[in-house]
């Protein structure tokens, strides 16, 4: 593993407003049962310092330093307790090189899904550096460590994420670093699960520590034995006086329960500690990064007392890097009805519309045509023109008929007609028929974001022995091109990885499948970016090869959706936040078998219970712009849902979801538009059909790929990609032929358009 370092450059980061006065006035031994945060204005703040009579900058520290922000290094370590290579992120602040002081250290942790990276996504670094050039933050150091896939597992003793820790990650950083030797220089905290485990850490060594914090911590009276449960240690530990004591969560985190536990028992105990309710949010990076300047002002508000610190002169004048300029096109669409059976259009009918020929079955709205005209074009007189609020229906009662439409103008009841089989926007703009000249463009390449959706993957069976056969370059290369076009690739992998397979472990089999590790490259190769793990079958091969498996999907960055160590981890949201546009992502597992689903002791996927998802969905649609919701229903050997599948997609499109996707289908199945009561219509597609599986039978080969294009913070079209499996695993895309005899039966299908 490479070594790495960085400077960080100062930047501006998240203002001190909101700080708890507990923090404000250090030294004064303040703490709160229970607190509800309001912001405090800056001004205000700095008032309170001057009527203290606290020294808000004491003796300069940092003369003639010239460095702007602090320098981040990733090292590796060997961890011999767990047999694993692990890596830390640490942070050092401005000119450490240049003195030869032993700064105070805080350890952070990251949540379940993530990794050392995760507090420097949420700000961390920026608001270091910002803190530590105007004063307000001492100089300090920050380990963050990768947990790694001890981290996520409930196991205690001499094996276990604890030990590591203390045994072999502190000694080694603290070795290497100018870090103050004794327990009032240190502090721990972390983020969820982290959380979870800086209170273990800290409960279990208070001498170690001045501080622990957790954020948005998950506590569960079940999920270790007493004398590792920080929920019992907060009865039992000695020493824990000693400790300050802060736990914060939004009004909609699902982990309250824990935290009011925790709570409970701290105020049994008589143990002084801050928690934090804030006015909103949830249990998010978005609710977390929002705060990271309050937890920085707790962990360091004693090392803050007679700190030699002073503000960095430039530090907030440094001038920010202009983003560049967007670029704008002025972009019109041709497009159809979504049912119709029309999928492309040629290059050299739109260069004919454009030249002033007639096109009969050419459809403008008067908005449109009057565009056109004013922006240069000469439309003939022959083509069709129909008031704005007839041309919707015209091409939904018409579906020979195509249209022109704005790009922006689009909505997902329009289908985009490829041109010469390619996505206008896979071509190229310059040389397409209806790039215009305008002053007021209506399509912005860095406001779009696409996601792509696909079902079924399972490298097992015939599947894995065709792969052994032709290699996974042979089975990824027919689709290739198009799922690497998405920004964000999804497949609902549910098998995992296994080196023995097909030969059992040492577990009991739950199941009959199994993929081999020699494949596992195969999803890097078609441009997977997201991993569902809602499947039947991840734990087929038992629980510690799903968990090999996860740990792989996020050392190697595919992000997981619907599945996990624990059912928290389960049932997180993926957010995206893409070219301005916000994603939140759920998943679930509406059917089992019992042995698939997430518990407090085993990993799965998490249950499609009703009332987490009308909890959480109707919070996610308030707080992001596209609410997708992809369901491991009940298979069903039909191209069209029950009337219970029906019922349960439109009831989670009720709650707030703006897409819902069967992803459980080995047969592609129909959809439908519908209409909850709000402003935009949600799309509804009930199964998708196999992406990679050996069920070679006519429907069973057939399959549909959603490739959903979000604009501006809403979705603005969608794009079916049909497809066909040969030799069991080697997806292609339909031939025109193919294609329109497949969409005809779809949408001829009961239950379809």
């Amino acid at each position: 593993m490479m070594y790495q370092a960085r400077r960080l450059p100062g930047k501006s980061s998240p203002s001190l407003f909101g700080i708890g006065l507990a923090q404000c006035l250090p030294g004064y031994g303040l703490s709160f049962r229970f607190a509800m945060l309001r912001p405090i204005h800056l001004l205000s703040v700095l008032m309170l310092f001057i009527l203290s009579g606290l020294p808000l900058f004491a003796a300069p520290a940092y003369q003639g330093c010239t460095e702007t922000g602090g320098t981040l290094t990733r090292q590796p370590y060997r961890s011999t307790l767990i047999a694993t290579n692990m890596v830390y992120t640490v942070y050092t602040p401005p000119c450490y090189d240049q003195t030869n002081t032993d700064y105070p250290v805080l350890y952070l942790l990251h949540g379940s899904t993530s990794d050392d990276n995760h507090w420097l996504q949420l700000g961390l670094a920026e608001a270091l550096n910002q803190g530590i050039a105007q004063g307000t933050l001492p100089p300090l150091i920050v380990v963050l460590p990768f947990g790694n896939w001890i981290a996520n597992e409930n196991q205690f003793g001499e094996v276990s994420w604890e030990m590591v820790f203390t045994q072999e990650l502190m000694p080694l950083v603290e070795s290497r670093y100018r870090i103050q030797q004794d327990q009032a220089g240190r502090a721990i905290g972390g983020i969820s699960r982290g959380g979870f485990w800086a209170f273990e850490i800290a409960f279990r060594h208070p001498e170690l520590f001045s501080a622990v914090g957790g954020h948005s911590a998950f506590f569960d009276p079940d999920n270790a034995p007493p004398e590792y449960n920080p929920l019992d240690l907060a009865l039992t530990a000695p020493g824990l006086d000693t400790l300050r004591i802060w736990m914060d969560r939004g009004p909609d985190d699902y982990a309250r329960q824990g935290l009011n536990l925790m709570q409970e028992r701290l105020n049994q105990r008589g143990l002084p500690h801050t928690y934090q309710l804030y006015a909103e949010g949830d249990h998010s990076d978005t609710y977390w990064s929002q705060h990271v300047a309050d937890y920085l002002a707790f962990y360091t508000s004693a090392w803050r007392e007679g700190s030699a610190v002073t503000p960095l002169p430039f530090a907030t004048n440094t001038p920010q890097p202009t983003p560049p300029p967007e670029t704008g096109l002025t972009l019109f669409m041709p497009a159809v009805s979504f049912p119709s059976l029309q999928t492309s259009i040629s290059h050299e009918a739109l260069d004919a519309v454009r030249a002033g020929e007639p096109d009969a079955n050419l459809v403008l709205s008067d908005s449109t045509a009057s565009t056109l005209e004013n922006l240069g074009m000469a439309l003939s007189p022959e083509i069709r023109i129909t008031p704005d609020d007839a041309l919707f229906n015209l091409l939904w009662s018409n579906r020979r008929l195509y249209t022109l439409l704005p790009f922006n103008g689009l909505t997902p009841r329009y289908r985009v007609l490829m041109v010469d089989g390619v996505h206008p926007l896979d071509g190229d703009l310059t040389t397409y028929p209806f790039t215009l000249t305008s002053g007021q463009p209506n399509f912005y390449p860095e406001r779009l974001t696409r996601l792509m959706l696909s079902g079924v993957t399972a490298l097992t069976r015939q599947t894995r022995e065709a792969l052994d056969q032709h290699g996974i370059e042979w089975a990824g290369e027919a689709i290739r091109p198009y799922t690497t076009r998405a920004d964000f690739f999804h497949t609902s992998n549910e098998v995992s990885f296994t080196p023995n397979c097909p030969e059992p472990g040492d577990e009991p089999l739950l199941g009959a499948f199994c993929a081999k590790d020699a494949h596992y490259g195969l999803l890097d190769f078609v441009g997977v970016d997201i991993i569902e793990l809602t499947g039947n079958h991840n734990n087929d091969y038992g629980f510690a090869a799903y968990l090999d498996t996860l740990r792989r999907y996020h050392d190697d960055g595919f992000k997981t959706v619907g599945g996990g160590a624990t059912v928290d981890e389960a049932r997180s949201p993926l957010i995206l936040n893409h070219h301005g546009n916000t994603i939140a992502m759920v998943a679930c597992n509406w059917i089992g078998p019992y042995y698939a689903l997430a518990t407090e002791n085993n990993p799965g996927a998490a249950y499609c219970d009703w009332d987490w998802l009308s909890a959480t969905i109707p919070d996610l649609a308030a707080l992001y712009d596209v609410v997708v919701v992809t369901v491991q229903y009940e298979e069903f050997e039909e191209y069209t849902p029950p009337p219970r599948q029906e019922a349960d997609f439109r009831a989670l499109a009720d709650l707030g979801a703006d897409v819902v996707v069967g992803t459980q289908a080995h047969k592609p199945m129909t959809f439908t538009f519908y209409n909850p009561g709000r402003d935009s219509e949600a799309f509804i597609h009930y199964g998708l059909g196999n992406l990679f599986f050996d069920q070679p039978f006519w429907g069973n080969m057939r399959f549909f790929m959603d490739d959903l294009f979000i604009y501006e913070g809403r979705l603005l079209t969608v794009n079916l990609f049909t497809g066909i499996i040969d030799d069991n695993a080697r997806p292609r895309p339909m031939t025109a032929d193919e294609q329109e005899n497949f969409l005809a039966f779809m949408f001829n299908t009961q239950g379809g358009f």
